[in-house]
């Protein structure tokens, strides 16, 4: 025996018990081995095939990918511990993740999911085990980059880097405005300028956005004598507040001593990438919706990692406004305000709770007194419309009808046509709700809601998977990572008809004329939103997916929660919860979710980094 009284093989013993090690290593191997295959056998279960199916399984493709995961699924098997692991967040993103390829997959080539597809289920738990440790060896790498920010105080020379920020801001994306020039004026803008134009206000649109939409538009035409300045006077607007809001984020990853090159990623993503650009100079309520969310994350990262002698009074009233700008530009900010007022009071701690609390009430009395106000003042006709709410089952009942009409009885067919008119039912069209809910009866609904609902139940329980079918088919793009967004295929717009893509409202309409001044950048925004163009790129064409971008958040917070960073996870809930509202809705655009692509760099920085520190004179970590 040794010292320590540990055992000292020599001789044969050691050369028996090398043997059983290599013996346990070699069925080790075996079974990472197994693994593996049997996960690359089920793999086609997610993937798009097309002709006999061999796309994938008779491929070297096959052969190369089982030869790069396998040593990954063996140091996940053995040596990471990852099973022993007593919280399953990769897992569960895992079967998300698997989850959303196999439907995604289905609704994509056939237009529905089969749920007696016994391959699909069965695939489940193998590909789920195969993607959780892969990532797990992912979220294991994160964790030995990341670094510690410290938190600097701002210093003057910080005003004049923003300034020259914000500056370049403003020449990048005029040059892109002179080219689209008057702008991208599309998405209800004409609605909302013509209530403005004939003053008949209603409040189907947020009267704030109607109102700065239109007032801008009509003053520049005053003073000018073009609509086209006028929408150009908007687009310079909304141009200035989406420069003071990325300026704004890049000076928050300065003062938490960012990496050089992470800040110049930041920088050069705000002002060149595509869907950037497009939605900066787009006249749709969203782009400012998502802009006060944006801030609203921003500050919330502060005001859950800061010490409370690190936040000023200027920091709870630029919450508060963005509170309020996010909750007026789009009707679903409204709910997402009332939320979040509870939830971030309670994820604040005790020294700013009251504050914060402050803040979200503030926001949302502010918010009901200038929507109430504005429309007493224009005398703004209510929205009396209840199809907005109703998008997703009366998409139901529309799939029944038109797929398998066998399963009304007469007398539920009559009651249905009470509420929607014969001609709608048969405009159907699975990816989009608008052509079948804008005939939707609300007289008769607000005569008899229950019947409406007592249809809607008795049809759902003969026909379930028609009625999931139809939800997933208006919400897949999402979540499903290879969507082609395409839902306006065969709608004619103003001058073009929608064909293989409908990923970006191009047009200029009435009262505005595209007059373009770099006509060949004018073309290359077009083949980016009506062609399958930049779906043709590999890799890149994920930076443009909303599903893409829904499991690069998931997969990001389920780290941040492994990590017990809370805080920051309830940062992002505005973002959780906006993508929770716009799978109930009509369809899949990118508007919708724009804020995946606004939050992004914010995104980044936190899984990134580990919790703040400060950098007074000595350096300690903010508990």
């Amino acid at each position: 025996m040794s010292k320590g009284n540990s055992p000292v093989l020599s001789g044969p013993l050691q050369v028996k018990a090398g043997k059983k090690m290599d013996v346990s290593v070699k069925k080790q191997k075996i079974i990472s081995a197994a693994v593996t295959l049997a996960a690359i056998i089920w793999l086609p279960q997610m993937l798009l095939s097309s002709g006999k199916g061999l796309d994938f399984s008779n491929s070297f493709l096959s052969v190369l990918l089982w030869a790069l995961s396998f040593p990954a699924v063996d140091k996940a098997l053995w040596k990471d511990g990852s099973l022993q692991e007593k919280k399953g967040w990769r897992f569960f993103f895992a079967f998300v993740f698997v989850l959303a390829c196999l439907f995604g997959r289905r609704l994509e080539s056939a237009g529905y999911v089969d749920f007696t597809d016994w391959g699909m289920w069965i695939s489940i738990p193998f590909l789920t085990f195969f993607f959780g440790l892969l990532t797990g060896r992912l979220w294991q790498w994160l964790e030995g980059k990341r670094t510690l920010p410290a938190y600097q105080e701002a210093r003057m020379s910080e005003r004049r880097k923003n300034l020259v920020v914000f500056l370049f801001f403003l020449v990048i994306w005029g040059i892109v405005l002179l080219a689209v020039y008057p702008g991208f004026f599309v998405y209800d803008a004409q609605d909302e300028f013509n209530q403005v134009a004939l003053r008949n206000f209603t409040t189907h649109h947020p009267l704030l956005h109607v109102l700065l939409l239109g007032g801008i538009i009509s003053l520049g035409n005053k003073l000018f004598s073009s609509y086209n300045m006028g929408i150009a006077l908007y687009m310079l607007f909304q141009m200035a507040v989406m420069a003071g809001c990325f300026t704004y984020v890049l000076s928050f990853f300065r003062k938490r001593g960012t990496s050089g090159w992470f800040r110049a990623a930041g920088f050069l993503y705000f002002a060149f990438f595509p869907v950037i650009q497009m939605y900066v100079l787009c006249s749709a309520k969203d782009t400012l919706y998502s802009a006060g969310m944006l801030l609203v994350i921003v500050l919330l990262l502060q005001l859950f990692e800061e010490r409370e002698s690190a936040v000023s009074w200027k920091t709870y009233g630029l919450l508060l406004v963005s509170l309020f700008v996010m909750a007026a530009m789009r009707h679903n900010g409204f709910y997402i305000l009332l939320l979040l007022i509870p939830v971030t009071g309670i994820g604040a701690d005790k020294n700013k709770r009251k504050k914060v609390l402050a803040a979200g009430i503030g926001a949302l009395a502010l918010y009901l007194l200038v929507t109430g106000g504005l429309g007493r003042l224009l005398h703004a006709q209510e929205n009396g419309e209840n199809q907005e709410m109703l998008t997703v089952p009366i998409q139901q009942l529309a799939r029944v009808y038109s797929c398998s009409p066998s399963v009304f009885t007469k007398e539920q067919r009559e009651v249905l046509l009470t509420f929607l008119p014969e001609e709608a039912l048969q405009r159907y069209t699975p990816k989009l709700s608008d052509r079948v809910k804008i005939d939707f009866n609300n007289e008769s609904y607000k005569e008899n809601p229950s019947q409406f609902w007592k249809l809607w139940w008795s049809v759902g329980r003969k026909a379930p998977a028609a009625y999931l079918n139809a939800w997933l088919l208006t919400s897949y793009g999402f979540w499903y990572p290879d969507a082609v967004i395409d839902v306006y295929r065969g709608n004619t717009v103003f001058t073009y008809t929608y064909e293989d893509s409908s990923y970006f409202g191009f047009e200029t309409e009435l009262p505005g004329v595209r007059e373009s001044k770099i006509p060949f950048l004018n073309e290359w925004f077009r083949r980016l939103s009506l062609e399958l163009f930049q779906q043709k790129v590999p890799v890149l064409s994920m930076l443009f997916s909303p599903g893409f971008l829904f499991l690069i958040y998931l997969s990001g917070l389920l780290f941040l929660m492994k990590q017990k960073e809370f805080g920051r996870v309830l940062a992002f809930l505005p973002v959780v919860l906006n993508w929770g509202t716009v799978i109930l809705g009509p369809t899949y655009l990118v508007r919708y979710v724009l804020i995946f692509w606004f939050a992004l760099p914010v995104l980044g920085y936190v899984v990134s980094t580990g919790k703040l520190c400060y950098t007074n004179g000595k350096t300690d970590v903010f508990p």
